[in-house]
């Protein structure tokens, strides 16, 4: 299974004339309107007569995608009325070098690299049109840009005015497995800083900021560029002041280690299923040996049952909840027959069978998470088709029982029914397993 979309963001705007260069030395000045076939490619106006004064990231990490939020405070520097065109890049590759396809993707609200994307100026919402970029890879700053999420904006001489962007991205995700062996690849967040470049001077303030949302604190590492960023608490922060940008300040997060995982027992005859995972050579056992009960069930449907004994084992049927209403309030509740300290809660949320299926019935939204009664936790879960994991901080005690209690849910397209496919309990392991050889 091979999803290689990603996003790449920032506030970038392409000069259209010779004349641009004075911005910033001609940042992604392109030469010109380029085409391929019926393809046009994108040629921004205006944009060197607009200064940044000011550039406010934040970045919300989760396991799976990014909440992403920039805040801008633009100037007009000239004395008289402009109407500026602007572009915000997308990406669609694991590789940034990747040379991309001369035409434009579908429908982006159903692309994974720029989910529910919403920009604002003033408050006013400004509407953004997709275009697919037609760059051949010759251009290496153009490299690996799938297409702009066009927009236009007036400003009154010397105007100030605040643009507010909103939107949400899957990372790229990479999976193999050679029998029961397989791997996944990092979570990666890239934002081409290096486009700001094409505005008027330089960035007169900014300050970027990387926080975990549902993970592991420390998963999150910067792999470029170095000495930018600071960690504060469980923060990154990058502040800085008349930046003039360059490919050198793009950055890489990685906010999702890279996974390797092996079964402990293919045997799943008992209808419980564990293997060793590895990440950034730490190993952890992730296992479904508990009991489990719920505060309802849905009634079987001939011979499908929806009992909660199935969420122990991820090829079963589901479980659905019984309850009137979208199943809000409800809860499944585990007790581990092998108590041990948590390192994370792993959830597939929703109905598994097909994307059709998951989209039909309700999905959890929001959990709590009662650990021995006296820690809870509370997680925010992606409307996403794929495992989530929650992690367990700060308690080290052994779980004997705990409650998941389903506080929000997606409402379902068809459905009611609120459905959970599989829950396991991750464990950290002192040492590397002996591992069983892949057949």
């Amino acid at each position: 299974m091979r999803n290689a979309i990603l996003a790449a963001f920032s506030m970038a705007w392409l000069l259209g004339t010779a004349t641009d260069l004075s911005a910033n030395g001609g940042g992604f000045f392109r030469g010109g309107v380029e085409s391929a076939g019926d393809v046009a490619g994108f040629e921004p106006k205006a944009t060197e007569n607009v200064r940044i004064l000011d550039e406010e990231l934040t970045v919300h990490l989760g396991s799976s995608d990014a909440e992403v939020e920039v805040r801008y405070l633009m100037k007009n520097v000239t004395d008289r009325k402009v109407k500026v065109r602007f572009g915000f890049p997308v990406e669609e590759s694991t590789d940034a070098d990747a040379i991309m396809p001369k035409k434009s993707t579908p429908d982006p609200k159903r692309l994974n690299y720029c989910r529910d994307y919403r920009i604002t100026a003033s408050g006013a919402p400004l509407k953004a049109t997709w275009q697919g970029e037609v760059n051949d890879g010759s251009d290496r700053r153009f490299r690996g840009i799938a297409g702009w999420m066009i927009s236009e904006a007036t400003f009154a001489p010397n105007e100030e005015k605040p643009l507010l962007i909103r939107f949400r991205s899957i990372y790229p995700n990479e999976e193999w497995s050679v029998s029961e062996h397989g791997t996944r690849s990092a979570g990666l967040f890239r934002y081409r800083l290096s486009t700001a470049a094409c505005w008027h001077g330089s960035i007169a303030r900014g300050r970027i900021t990387l926080k975990p949302r549902g993970i592991d604190p420390g998963w999150i590492q910067v792999i470029k560029p170095v000495n930018r960023f600071k960690k504060e608490g469980n923060d990154w922060i990058w502040n800085f002041e008349d930046l003039e940008p360059t490919l050198a300040d793009d950055f890489e997060i990685e906010a999702r280690p890279a996974q390797a995982s092996y079964p402990e027992n293919s045997d799943i005859t008992d209808g419980t299923f564990s293997e060793y995972i590895e990440r950034r050579k730490r190993w952890t056992m992730a296992h479904s040996n508990y009991q489990v009960k719920a505060s309802s069930t849905l009634p079987p449907d001939g011979d499908i049952q929806y009992l909660p004994e199935n969420v122990r084992n991820p090829w079963s049927e589901m479980w659905s909840e019984g309850a009137k209403g979208p199943g809000t309030g409800e809860w499944l509740e585990l007790t581990p027959k092998t108590p041990k300290p948590l390192t994370a809660i792993a959830i597939k949320p929703g109905c598994f069978k097909s994307a059709a299926l998951f989209q039909a019935n309700a999905r959890p939204k929001k959990l709590r998470i009662q650990l021995n009664g006296e820690k809870t936790l509370s997680a925010d879960i992606p409307d996403l088709m794929e495992e989530i994991e929650i992690p367990v901080t700060d308690y080290n005690k052994p779980v004997k029982h705990l409650r998941i209690t389903f506080d929000e849910v997606w409402p379902g397209s068809r459905f009611e029914d609120l459905c959970v496919t599989s829950i396991r309990l991750h464990v950290r392991l002192d040492k590397k397993p002996n591992l069983q050889p892949a057949r």
